[in-house]
C-alpha cells in the first residue's frame, strides 16, 4: 500500500493498445481532474513508423531501449527529447525501441 497522497502503477498491470500493428502503448498515469498529466509507455518494432505527430501540448520523451528516430536523427537509450507545443517531429526506429513519454498538460486535442 502506498504513502497517503501516492499512487503507484506496474506496467505489468496495464493493457497494451496498439497504436500500428508494429507500435504499442501502456498508458501508465491517466489525467484527473486534479492532475492533467499522462504518463505512457511505448515500444516500436524494428522498422516502424508513426508519421507525423503534431504536438497539442508538450512532450517530454526518455529513450530506455534501443533508439528512437524523431525524423531528424537517431537517439539513443538515455537521451532525453522535448518537444513544445505546436512542434512536429516524424517518430521511427529502425532498431526498435522502448521509451517513457510524459505530458505533463495532458495530450491536448486537435484543433
Amino acid at each position: 500500500m502506498p504513502l497517503p497522497g501516492f499512487t503507484v502503477t506496474s506496467i505489468d498491470d496495464v493493457p497494451a493498445m496498439a497504436v500500428t500493428s508494429l507500435i504499442t502503448v501502456k498508458t501508465i498515469k491517466e489525467p484527473t481532474p486534479d492532475d492533467p498529466s499522462v504518463i505512457q509507455w511505448y515500444r516500436m518494432a524494428p522498422n516502424a513508423t508513426a508519421g507525423e505527430d503534431l504536438h497539442h501540448e508538450c512532450e517530454h520523451l526518455y529513450i530506455l531501449e534501443g533508439e528512437f528516430h524523431d525524423g531528424d536523427r537517431a537517439w539513443p537509450a538515455g537521451s532525453r527529447i522535448s518537444g513544445k507545443r505546436g512542434s512536429v517531429h516524424y517518430p521511427s526506429s529502425k532498431l526498435g525501441c522502448t521509451f517513457l513519454a510524459f505530458f505533463p498538460n495532458g495530450l491536448g486535442k486537435a484543433d
